[in-house]
């Protein structure tokens, strides 16, 4: 979702103090097991990687088990990989979408159809989408899917119980992509748990399926089965969803936000969720923008980086020398930056984790009960740890939506 905008200086109105207690985190108040050595990546024929949560197949090496550390996705090679979008509301129905060569390729939990292949197995390695060609942005949500082709075209699968594949239809799954009718010509998408969003090529928003927490934008809380335009978004350059909430970078470089809000992940110091979207509160300069199931960030044009939402692993890196910990495991109702992640190449936001490659380095921290930081352990981390070095030559990270597992191609 990188755009080119024009430079302009981030006030700063919250300067975190960071000290060297910080680094260590929570964590280091005991002692730790010894962490995996970074993984240096087979450069003969460089795999797609994967770790953490493995029960439905999700980390497509062909078995059901967790894995601590990085590994293989079976025969789907970085080369040849475009973009990775991982779905599912939790790690028992976690699956992963892979763009290869304008065709798509799925793995993991399948009980709703949203592998698209026909069936209701789950799938333990990647395997072709059928009828989808040209395809050129990809997006899992949490039991649905989404893909957009090279003409402006939707195409959805997947569960339906709230209409999130815009079909006109409630309740009913979809075992292969059929087009999303109803839109002018969509240049972006994106999924969330139980809805779906378009950006079309006019800068405009639609969004469809579940409404109970405002995720459609509509001035509302009911369901659409069909897209429904999201109320007073101009000229937006890029969109993503959380589990139950929306994000929207304007032309402008700032931030809007609809949905679902319990912890302060629409950014607008409160806790109250919106139907119609809001302005999350003084970012301007932004470049790029990450939601997570519950938190966000934003990667501002001066390379630095802020966070927002929910923070009950430490997902935002912040500082706070009034804790014992040196800590803080507060959630936040707006940005704070994140002085850490400052010079970060790519971003990814996970259920309560987060991974970014910084100095060419794959780095991991927060929630690890399942070993999603992929440092060979299950203990939670407050501070950034490397999980691959700069050899492996990683060009961008992935983490589940609403699951325990994270990638890097």
């Amino acid at each position: 979702m990188s755009r080119s905008h024009r430079s302009r200086r981030v006030p700063l109105r919250r300067r975190l103090r960071w000290s060297l207690a910080a680094v260590t985190g929570v964590a280091a108040l005991t002692a730790l097991p010894a962490l995996a050595p970074a993984a240096t990546a087979n450069e003969a024929a460089p795999t797609v990687l994967a770790w953490g949560a493995g029960r439905t197949g999700q980390l497509g090496n062909g078995t059901l088990n967790d894995s601590l550390s990085p590994a293989s996705v079976s025969n789907l090679f970085r080369g040849d990989v475009d973009q990775m979008s991982a779905g599912g509301t939790s790690s028992a129905d976690s699956f992963v979408l892979a763009r290869t060569d304008k065709t798509v390729k799925a793995w993991g939990h399948n009980s709703s159809g949203q592998l698209g292949n026909g069936g209701n197995d789950n799938q333990t390695v990647p395997t072709t989408v059928p009828r989808l060609n040209n395809i050129k942005d990809i997006a899992a949500g949490g039991k649905h899917a989404l893909a957009l082709d090279t003409s402006g075209q939707v195409y959805s699968w997947g569960d339906n119980s709230y209409g999130q594949l815009g079909n006109n239809r409630t309740g009913d799954s979809r075992v292969y992509p059929d087009r999303v009718q109803g839109m002018p010509k969509v240049k972006q998408i994106s999924a969330g748990c139980d809805f779906s969003l378009a950006l079309l090529e006019n800068g405009k928003v639609y969004a469809w399926g579940r409404g109970i927490h405002g995720q459609l934008g509509t001035g509302n809380r009911q369901t659409s089965s069909v897209p429904r335009l999201v109320q007073g978004l101009e000229n937006i350059v890029s969109i993503d969803a959380g589990c139950y909430h929306a994000l929207a970078l304007t032309a402008d470089d700032t931030v809007k936000s609809w949905g679902y809000n319990l912890y302060g992940q629409l950014g607008n110091s409160s806790t109250q969720s919106s139907t119609v979207p809001v302005d999350v509160d003084w970012l301007e300069g932004v470049s790029r923008i990450e939601a997570g199931a519950f938190h966000n960030y934003a990667i501002m044009s001066d390379s630095h980086v802020w966070g927002w939402g929910n923070n009950q692993y430490g997902q935002l890196l912040e500082s706070d020398e009034a804790t014992d910990s040196d800590i803080s495991l507060t959630n936040r109702t707006a940005p704070v930056e994140i002085p850490r992640l400052e010079g970060v190449q790519h971003l990814a936001a996970g259920a309560r984790h987060g991974v970014a490659i910084i100095a060419d380095t794959v780095d991991t921290w927060g929630n690890n009960s399942e070993g999603q930081l992929g440092n060979g352990t299950t203990v939670s981390r407050f501070s950034p740890v490397q999980v691959l070095d700069e050899g492996s030559k990683i060009k961008d990270v992935v983490a589940s939506l609403g699951g325990n597992t994270t990638y890097a191609y």
